[in-house]
């Protein structure tokens, strides 16, 4: 679409010369640094690892092997690309739900959520993040002090809402003792380039924190360390950029230059202009952002909603930091209320009806998403009311 948009001169401004005033590459080199870091991570097993170890550690409890998965989910979504995070749990909880004979589409439902929500806590946990962080300006380390409250907050009732719907039954213990025998170490492929790559992501992550102090731009950090990756990998670069999303990074660069192309004909602005009685209301302010960022994800999906919003709160709240939060809030958590409101959700659902050779529809993940959607919306609005 971005591409139709320059080829139709619709914007005369819209030149390859001056890509960079259009396209935020800060947001695609984050994003492209942290695919090849993860992606060299997944080959070694080390995933698998992860998720072998908390089943062992559950000693035949499935509730609390479930609750430790999900966290895990969670936790690993705050890190790394939500979709990626399903494509490497989704697995496992389906393996569990065939071990126990419990329903799959709750337990998937529940999983993919939490990656969702996961993936609220940081900056570069979930894309609408990344392009609230690269716009606001606001530090890893003040926007995790920001997000993660509320995430955690939201979590914990995701475990109260679904624990009813999973319908688990004392005999579901009893048929987990067969899981509970997998080896962990047997998942790890290559512990050699584990040690070595796993070292980069941790330096990474060490670097994000203090990026605003050694003045270095956070896609700076991630690409640096993957190509420090790409070396100590042995591998080429054709063999690495398989790991790549290449068609979500296209994706965004269109997202980019539409939002561009609304906001020099005027369309961003009318938006701004219906929402200027708010400016001079904080309250009112961060709620309405909160709350229209969150409806109109649900439907259109995070990203698109992010893209068109950015410029409106830089119109309304300019520095005000919280509006940003607000926006971030919105978008991420307001993806949990239907299949295409986040990318993990599609692929989530996609790897469930694989499974079950049944479809989901629509209808079906909304009757659970939708409320649950709406009442991490209203917890978030409790948290912008005493921040």
């Amino acid at each position: 679409m971005g591409m139709i948009v320059a080829a139709t001169k619709v914007v005369e401004s819209m030149k390859f010369h001056n890509i960079g005033s259009f396209i935020d590459f800060n947001t695609i080199g984050l994003l492209l640094g942290m695919m090849i870091i993860v992606g060299l991570l997944k080959r070694t097993g080390f995933f698998q690892y992860i998720a072998i170890k908390v089943v062992r550690s559950s000693k035949t409890r499935i509730w609390q092997l479930i609750v430790s998965l999900t966290f895990v989910i969670a936790v690993l979504s705050a890190f790394l690309d939500n979709v990626t995070t399903i494509l490497l749990m989704s697995p496992i909880m389906l393996l569990i739900a065939d071990t126990i004979k419990l329903n799959p589409v709750p337990l998937i439902f529940m999983s993919v959520l939490a990656s969702n929500i996961g993936g609220t806590a940081t900056v570069i946990g979930d894309p609408p993040n990344i392009l609230v962080g690269s716009a606001s300006g606001i530090s890893f380390v003040k926007f995790a002090r920001y997000m993660a409250p509320p995430s955690f907050l939201v979590f914990g009732m995701l475990l109260l809402y679904f624990k009813p719907l999973l319908k688990l039954t004392p005999e579901m213990d009893k048929n987990l003792s067969s899981l509970t025998l997998m080896d962990p170490v047997k998942a790890i492929s290559d512990k050699k380039l584990l040690r070595r790559v796993l070292g980069i992501f941790a330096a990474v992550m060490v670097f994000f924190l203090f990026h605003e102090i050694l003045d270095y731009e956070i896609a700076t950090i991630a690409l640096v360390g993957a190509a420090f990756a790409i070396l100590i990998s042995g591998e080429n670069f054709e063999s690495i950029s398989k790991s790549v999303e290449w068609d979500t990074l296209f994706f965004f660069m269109g997202l980019f230059m539409l939002a561009f192309a609304l906001q020099e004909v005027g369309v961003i602005d009318l938006i701004a202009d219906a929402l200027l009685p708010l400016k001079g209301h904080p309250v009112a302010l961060k709620l309405g952002i909160l709350w229209l960022s969150g409806l109109v994800s649900a439907f259109i999906g995070a990203v698109p909603t992010v893209t068109v919003m950015v410029p409106i709160v830089k119109t309304l709240a300019g520095g005000e930091e919280i509006a940003w939060i607000a926006l971030a809030l919105g978008a991420s958590l307001g993806g949990l209320g239907t299949i295409t409101g986040t990318a993990a959700n599609i692929v989530g659902i996609g790897i469930l009806e694989n499974h079950t050779a049944s479809k989901v529809g629509y209808l079906e993940f909304m009757k659970i998403s939708f409320p649950f959607m709406l009442i991490a919306l209203g917890l978030c609005s409790l948290y912008l009311l005493m921040v």
